[in-house]
């Protein structure tokens, strides 16, 4: 029972009825296909982006997979994303690892971490070293976690000073372009991501309001 409790979204539940109030929270500044695609260039000299949140499942991962997808690692992370951001300005945001979903010593993202600088070993010159990848750690699910964002990037760390310098990247309309817009930041929507899972019944109604309405 517990297991079932911790992977209800209730901040998704209490944030849905907003969508039908107001429609355009779960309209992007920016859609791409996938990862790959994002031009982060474009990101940081036109939109004034300062700082990355990133999520995981089927964003920079597949799902339920404990390091990046290699076709974006090999390709728009190095060449793309640490070209134009520096790994200080980078986090990932999810709603399993670093969650109330991850254990309580947060074993997945510390094992997201160590696998993470592993496959950059692998892919660079051996013995270099390579900043940690950062991991917000939260209490509530997206899109409930804009303090904890907020308090990361411009009080603790103090690398932007408004949530408009903030992307917000994620596969999901109403959990990371609905939390994009709430809290005044940039969200980007990765459309397919790794893989559109078609079977998902809150994904299939994402992709209908897409295509019918916010496509258009």
């Amino acid at each position: 029972m517990d297991i079932y409790i911790k992977m209800i979204n209730l901040s998704g539940i209490v944030s849905f009825p907003k969508i039908f109030l107001q429609p355009k929270l779960i309209v992007p500044k920016m859609v791409c296909t996938n990862f790959n695609e994002i031009n982060f260039e474009q990101l940081k000299k036109t939109h004034g982006i300062k700082c990355i949140v990133l999520d995981k499942d089927n964003c920079i991962a597949k799902d339920k997979t404990d390091r990046i997808y290699p076709q974006y690692l090999q390709n728009n992370w190095i060449n793309g994303l640490l070209k134009w951001y520096d790994m200080d300005n980078i986090a990932v945001v999810s709603n399993s690892i670093g969650s109330s979903d991850d254990t309580i010593d947060f074993r997945d993202a510390k094992e997201f971490q160590k696998n993470y600088k592993q496959d950059m070993q692998n892919l660079e010159e051996k013995g270099k070293q390579h900043k940690d990848i950062n991991i917000i750690l939260h209490n509530k699910k997206k899109p409930g976690c804009q303090e904890e964002i907020l308090d990361y990037f411009i009080k603790e760390k103090k690398l932007c000073d408004h949530p408009s310098e903030i992307a917000i990247i994620g596969d999901r309309l109403f959990t990371d372009v609905l939390m994009g817009n709430m809290m005044k930041a940039f969200p980007v929507y990765l459309q397919t991501g790794v893989h559109l899972n078609e079977k998902n019944v809150l994904i299939k109604l994402e992709q209908i309001l897409y295509n019918n309405y916010i496509k258009k």
